[in-house]
C-alpha cells in the first residue's frame, strides 16, 4: 500500500472513530477501505470517496455493499459513475445524514437522536 493511501486510511479510521460506517460495529484490525465511487466507474483515491467497512459489510455478507449495490446507493455507500462523491451524502448507522469532507470529517446535514 502506498504511503498516501496509508495516510488516507488513517484519516478515515479517525473520522469513523473505529466503527464501521455501514453497520456501526467496532472495526477489527483488518477492515476494508471502500471506494464509494468504484475505481471501475472512475472513482479516485480520496478521503471523501472512502468509507470504512467490515469485510462482511464490504463484500462477504449477503447484505454487503457489493452484493446489494442499490441498497448501498440508497445510503450513499456507493455512488454512480456520473456522481461526485464529495456531493453525495451518506446515512450513518445512527441515521444521521452527513457529507464526507476532504479533511476527513463529517459535515452533518441531519442528526438523529434517540427519543
Amino acid at each position: 500500500m502506498s504511503k498516501v493511501l496509508t495516510e488516507m486510511r488513517a484519516v478515515v479510521l479517525l473520522r469513523c472513530a473505529g466503527y464501521c460506517e455501514k453497520c456501526g460495529n467496532a472495526l477489527p484490525e483488518s477492515w476494508a477501505l471502500h471506494h464509494r465511487k468504484l475505481k471501475s466507474r472512475g472513482g479516485k483515491d480520496a478521503v471523501e470517496n472512502f468509507v470504512a467497512l467490515h469485510h462482511g459489510c464490504h463484500n462477504l455478507d449477503t447484505d454487503s455493499v457489493h452484493l446489494n449495490p442499490s441498497k448501498a446507493e440508497d445510503k450513499g455507500l456507493m455512488v454512480g459513475s456520473w456522481q461526485d462523491p464529495e456531493l453525495c451524502p451518506i446515512t450513518l448507522p445512527s441515521g444521521a445524514i452527513v457529507m464526507l469532507t476532504k479533511e476527513g470529517t463529517y459535515n452533518y446535514l441531519e442528526r438523529k437522536t434517540n427519543g
